[in-house]
């Protein structure tokens, strides 16, 4: 037998030398679990003194794990004292012999179960008198286990464990490594693989309250940055760099990105009927006045291709700008469009016009203005629909679920309310922004003084123009998208290296350029020819669908005028007539970009053959005179330097 301390074993345990006492007190350790030495020091002359043996098989493996005696496993859970299993068997003892007890009572008759629990209860309480209980009792234990198991049994109120709060450090270190997660652990799933780590360990840990306290005190910074991820704990805790609006001056910086509206609308599926998609949306704003400039909603994944074609839009209707702001998706960094230093294909889009590019950080809303503007969008403009779906599936009205496709907008309803809205509601609405001191978009547009960056049109037209990477000419033209395009005499350049640049508006004309920028031809997409149906055929069934579509339209009536697409164009409509439109901007200046490579290339598309042909003929024959001219003059610095040497030899041998 091994006798230990009070602070022995209440390190053991992990609670209060008090505590020890208390279960002494309480009967916990049984009889001869503990022992008082007379003569010693302590209270009264005694010292008390615990037996280990008394302690809970774990509680005793720890301990000599402590003093390094032997490493043993021990199990965290179903832990109880001599007194507590002491208990717990007479209780499965007691709800054993009631079962055999009330097989018997059946027998002979009896049939009412509270009749034969109470004389049980008397029968036994007269035959244990240290160890009595109520039929109400009995009831509960029955409950708990019929078949008598003394492990169900066993009161765990105030086991071994009773008070115990700290947690051993290496045990929190590793329950915070288990639970500072981003894929959000459980607090109970963690304490049960710490139990286990702890058990393998040797090592007596406390229970799963004590670790909820722990992971409520962890602090909330740790607990944004590891269990919510990077950009939750830079959105909410690290410092922002807050921008001086007023240094711009409006086209000075265009930002842009894409958004996915909350907002579901309804287009054709392909096979008669109709299907539910949320529009993708592209947009261009002035950061000075946080101006739409321009826009594109459809219905499709964005990709560079969208990019371009509103940039183009906005570009027409206000100029140029000077630097843009982008988001650092692949489709904002082709190198063709907005990239400037790369040289694998010919003059991007920012190189034509002479655009300044700025990538904002990745994953950082604060980053892009223009983020903050779409939440704007959504609380004014998408929450009005009554297919609204909220930000992710939590937040989808119940009422989705039930409405009729038939009352979702079209894709082309939602547009025309769109623009209606971004360009005569938001833009003339007044804005709260840093600097815009109430005034709204146009206000401020027009206001400011400012100089516009033009372009000729047809250098507009080509810089628009997508690049594709090199390609060789053959027999059957170019390929591009696994299309051919092809041109009559385009015999004369099968094997050349060639650059196709093609108008996202226009994708079915290919411009085929040399490696040195040189305009070559254009080359249309050649037609495949199918095998049975005719264009009279896809002319009469689509001519069905339309008087199909157009007949299911005009026999609805909502019955809440207000949550239908006419109500909500109303709503549009309304707001739009009230605001108060800033005049037509007129620019200071006038800037015209010039770009002699493109304005060339212009001069040489507006050509015919003939007249490209006679000038490339001059300009060969031009090239061949000044190389002609070239030769003559070497020719004769090569006579001069010989006249020079004979002479100095010549005056050599005279002075010999």
């Amino acid at each position: 037998m091994t006798w230990i301390s009070p602070q022995e074993a209440a390190s053991i345990l992990l609670c209060d030398v008090s505590t020890i006492r208390r279960k002494v007190k309480s009967g916990e350790f049984g009889s001869k679990g503990f022992r008082y030495i007379t003569g010693a020091v302590g209270r009264g002359g005694k010292r008390l003194e615990i037996l280990l043996e008394a302690l809970p098989a774990e509680a005793q493996t720890a301990y000599h794990n402590a003093r390094g005696e032997f490493q043993a496993p021990i199990i965290n859970r179903e832990q109880y004292t001599l007194s507590q299993r002491q208990k717990g068997e007479l209780r499965a003892l007691a709800v054993s012999e009631y079962g055999k007890y009330r097989r018997e009572q059946r027998k002979a008759g009896r049939d009412k179960e509270t009749e034969i629990m109470q004389a049980f209860v008397a029968r036994w309480n007269a035959q244990h008198p240290d160890f009595t209980f109520t039929a109400k009792t009995l009831y509960e234990w029955r409950r708990k286990s019929k078949a008598g198991n003394p492990d169900k049994l066993v009161d765990k109120r105030g086991g071994y464990n009773r008070g115990k709060s700290s947690i051993p450090n290496d045990m929190l270190e590793y329950f915070k490594h288990l639970f500072l997660q981003e894929s959000k652990p459980s607090v109970a799933n963690c304490f049960r693989l710490t139990q286990l780590e702890a058990d393998r360990r040797g090592i007596v840990i406390p229970g799963l309250r004590a670790f909820e306290l722990a992971a409520n005190n962890i602090p909330a910074p740790i607990i944004a940055l590891y269990r919510e991820g990077g950009k939750y704990f830079s959105d909410r805790y690290m410092p922002y760099t807050e921008r001086d609006y007023e240094k711009l001056a409006p086209n000075d910086r265009w930002v842009s990105d894409h958004h996915l509206w909350d907002v579901f609308v309804r287009v054709p599926d392909g096979a008669g009927g109709w299907k539910a998609i949320r529009p993708w949306g592209t947009y261009w704003m002035d950061m000075r006045t946080r101006k739409v400039v321009a826009s594109i909603v459809r219905n499709g994944n964005p990709n560079s291709d969208v990019i371009v074609c509103s940039f183009g839009i906005g570009v027409e209707a206000y100029g140029v700008p000077r630097s843009v702001l982008l988001d650092n998706g692949r489709d904002y960094k082709a190198r063709d469009v907005f990239n400037t230093e790369c040289e694998e294909v010919i003059n991007s889009l920012a190189v034509n016009l002479q655009l300044d590019t700025v990538y904002a950080i990745p994953y950082n809303a604060k980053a892009k203005p223009i983020e903050r503007t779409f939440d704007t969008f959504e609380q004014q403009f998408g929450k009005l629909h009554p297919t609204y779906a909220g930000s992710n599936a939590k937040a989808r009205p119940e009422s989705l679920q039930t409405l009729d496709i038939m009352n979702y907008p079209t894709l082309d309803e939602f547009i025309a309310m769109h623009d209606q809205y971004v360009y005569e509601v938001y833009n003339n609405a007044s804005h709260d922004g840093s600097y815009m001191y109430g005034k709204s978009p146009n206000q401020m547009y027009s206001s400011l003084p400012f100089s516009v960056r033009r372009v000729a049109k047809e250098v507009l037209y080509f810089s628009l123009m997508r690049v594709k990477g090199k390609r060789i000419v053959q027999r059957n033209g170019v390929t591009f998208n696994g299309v051919h395009y092809y041109r009559d005499g385009v015999i004369n350049f099968i094997g050349k290296a060639v650059y196709a640049r093609y108008s996202p508006k226009q994708p079915d004309i290919l411009y085929i350029f040399d490696e040195n920028e040189n305009y070559l031809f254009s080359a249309n997409a050649i037609v495949k020819l199918g095998f049975a149906p005719t264009a009279a055929d896809y002319e009469r069934e689509n001519t069905r669908r339309k008087k199909a579509r157009h007949a299911a339209l005009d026999g609805y009536t909502p019955n809440k005028h207000v949550r239908t697409v006419d109500g909500v164009k109303e709503l549009i409509a309304g707001q739009a007539a009230a605001q108060r439109k800033a005049p037509e901007a007129i620019p200071v200046v006038t800037e015209l970009i010039r770009n002699p490579q493109l304005e060339e290339t212009a001069r040489r598309v507006a050509m015919s053959d003939a007249e490209r042909q006679y000038q490339d003929a001059l300009a060969k024959q031009e090239a061949a005179k000044q190389a002609h001219d070239a030769q003559k003059k070497r020719y004769a610095e090569i006579f001069k330097q010989s006249l020079a040497e004979n002479h100095q030899q010549h005056r050599s041998v005279v002075n010999d």
